[in-house]
């Protein structure tokens, strides 16, 4: 049986609906500007080695983005409905929520470089 989320999601008080879809929106952004930083810092090592990791996250971090539902704008400026889609989406392919626990591990660390 598929999940409802955005019946589960109007169980909430207004104000923690609000914070929800803010904190969604700001991790989506954070993996973008990772994903931007890591293309940035890989396209200037010289060295394959050093550039592994760096290219094996920046994999997970674009093949993440791309399976989320289609946007027009940036992440950081979505809409309230699309953070709904973006959960349903993870609610309902194993795959993707197996690809986000690698992805929330590795975004986290490449900001900080």
């Amino acid at each position: 049986m598929l999940t409802n989320i955005r019946e589960k999601f109007q169980q909430y008080p207004q104000d923690m609906q609000q914070w929800m879809i803010e904190q969604e929106k700001t991790k989506l952004s954070r993996i973008e500007q990772a994903l931007i930083k890591g293309k940035l810092l890989y396209n200037s090592f010289s060295s394959e080695n050093q550039g592994k990791w760096l290219q094996e996250t920046i994999q997970l971090l674009e093949q993440y983005l791309t399976q989320l539902p289609h946007r027009n704008c940036g992440l950081g400026d979505v809409s309230d409905d699309y953070i709904l889609q973006v959960w349903e989406t993870l609610e309902n392919d194993s795959t993707l929520r197996e690809l986000i626990s690698q992805v929330e591990t590795r975004y986290e660390e490449l900001l900080k470089i």
